[in-house]
């Protein structure tokens, strides 16, 4: 039978080569035209009632929002004598945004500059809040799972982060900022990061 350690392990290899799958196409005419056909076709949605709405959303992805949770969840573990899960917590929360930084370098695909609600600086691919947010919303899950028996909490948990982290996405598609390619290709580097730093905190722990 299939171990859960083996089961992340596989899943990370799936989320890997569905990035190199966007990678490698996001330039083709057929994906670019994708891209180009979903940005206008949220451009007709934009009201101003849900603007203001989606822009607060978008700030929940911002490191304006996640680094005092993070900060807050580095207290209560260290208070809780939670060091592992501490270090844990602060490669995902740093690592992935050095990470993004880096491969937005990389590849400095321009952001779209027809159509932006908001100012954006830096590069498009892959969406950093598309990345930081799902590798930290993430990792605050597989927390949550650890902290509880409750599988009703661990469920409910799951539905918010899920539906925060895709309202996120779709805030940086209706502000005009990135393009869909750029958005999924940080979903996938985001939740491989989160899932990566996981396995390797719980082999380090089974060492001790």
């Amino acid at each position: 039978m299939v171990n859960r350690t083996t089961k992340y392990s596989l899943f990370i290899v799936s989320l890997l080569a569905f990035f190199l799958l966007i990678l490698f196409t996001f330039n083709t005419p057929w994906v670019k035209q994708l891209d180009f056909n979903v940005l206008h076709t949220i451009e007709g949605w934009r009201t101003d009632t849900l603007t203001p709405i989606i822009i607060f959303i978008t700030t929940v992805g911002s490191w304006y929002v996640t680094a005092p949770i993070w900060f807050a969840i580095i207290v209560f573990l260290l208070y809780k004598r939670k060091g592992l899960l501490a270090l844990y917590i602060t490669l995902v929360f740093w690592g992935v945004r050095a990470l993004n930084w880096g491969l937005k370098e990389i590849f400095a695909r321009p952001r779209p500059d027809w159509s932006q609600v908001v100012p954006a600086s830096h590069y498009s691919f892959p969406s950093g809040h598309a990345m930081n947010s799902m590798a930290f919303y993430s990792g605050v899950l597989l927390l949550i799972w650890m902290y509880t028996r409750s599988r009703a909490v661990k469920t409910a948990a799951a539905c918010v982060i899920a539906i925060v982290i895709l309202l996120i996405g779709f805030s940086r598609l209706y502000l005009g900022v990135h393009f869909l390619t750029d958005i999924l290709a940080g979903y996938c580097l985001g939740l491989a990061w989160s899932l990566g730093v996981y396995l390797l905190s719980k082999r380090l722990y089974n060492q001790k």
